[in-house]
């Protein structure tokens, strides 16, 4: 047990130095790779292709502004799925989306983005993802926590779902079973909450707007928070409490699947550890959900 203690120290005190870095994807979308999100859904089954074929966002020789990168990136990914084969009906409603969406910041569909390098510190310390989607249609954003390289049978998972044609959204946590020695995973769900109603969603465009704190405490336990701002009066606190901790670097994955999604705030940081406690001390109210069945906390 001293041994153990030890060891946590010495890893907290060469990772305490990465506390003062963060990532904003709208901001860096240099540090960002990008691939194509391969998802299939039978049977109530959801598979996953392992196989990505990863690509920089924004080309080396490109000395553009920010803005101007993102726009071309978001004008490009919306080019590449219009050219995509699909129903009219589809169509229909993605072109409406894609109008409101036109001015906002990343979008994208069936992508997967990941950082370029393996700079997540969890042995010691825990990440914090401040996140603001558009959702649109029936689409998915998907968290791969704990990833090294690929996809793997530790990677923790969270999924933020909404349904087509309503404001019904689903928070998400599981883990990847490997399937087909490793190149694809089935996505295994252990515990789904759906989030109170919101008054966010245009019913004419079918599009919801989600703002939330996904946290991988680095232990066994990734938590997601959503503010009383967002729910009208209440907090809401899901905890996962069932992945494998991590004593290496890794890295973080975000995918989308299904409608277009809008990314309009993705800022990545490490926080200590015990921000589980600290985060919900600090912004839980008397207002707090709580629920036995579906352990909200």
């Amino acid at each position: 047990m001293q041994n153990n203690e030890l060891m946590v120290n010495q890893w907290f005190n060469e990772d305490k130095e990465h506390i003062s870095k963060n990532y904003s994807l709208i901001d860096n979308l240099d540090k960002f790779y990008a691939a194509d999100f391969k998802l299939q859904e039978k049977e109530g089954m959801i598979t996953i292709s392992n196989n990505f074929n990863w690509v920089d966002i924004i080309k080396k020789n490109s000395n553009s502004h920010n803005n101007e990168k993102k726009e071309n990136y978001s004008n490009s990914n919306r080019n590449y799925h219009n050219n995509n084969e699909e129903s009219k009906e589809s169509k229909k409603n993605n072109t409406n989306s894609d109008k409101s969406l036109a001015n906002q910041n990343i979008i994208l569909k069936n992508k997967i983005l990941k950082l370029k390098e393996d700079s997540i510190y969890l042995r010691s310390l825990s990440i914090e993802c401040e996140i603001n989607l558009l959702m649109s249609g029936e689409s998915n954003f998907y968290i791969f926590s704990r990833t090294q390289g690929q996809l793997s049978e530790n990677t923790a998972v969270c999924c933020i779902s909404k349904e087509l044609e309503s404001a019904r959204k689903f928070i998400s946590f599981g883990v990847l079973e490997k399937k087909d020695g490793g190149e694809v995973y089935c996505f295994k769900n252990l515990k789904k909450q759906e989030i109170p109603k919101q008054d966010n969603h245009i019913k004419t465009l079918d599009i919801s707007e989600i703002k939330f704190v996904f946290i991988d405490n680095g232990d066994n336990k990734c938590f997601v928070f959503l503010s009383e701002q967002e729910l009208l009066n209440s907090n809401l606190f899901l905890v996962g409490d069932f992945f494998i901790p991590v004593d290496t670097q890794s890295n973080l994955m975000f995918a989308v699947s299904g409608d277009l999604i809008s990314i309009k705030k993705l800022v990545i940081k490490h926080t200590f550890r015990n921000s589980y406690f600290n985060y919900r001390n600090n912004n839980v109210k008397d207002s707090v959900q709580t629920c036995s069945c579906c352990n909200i906390l």
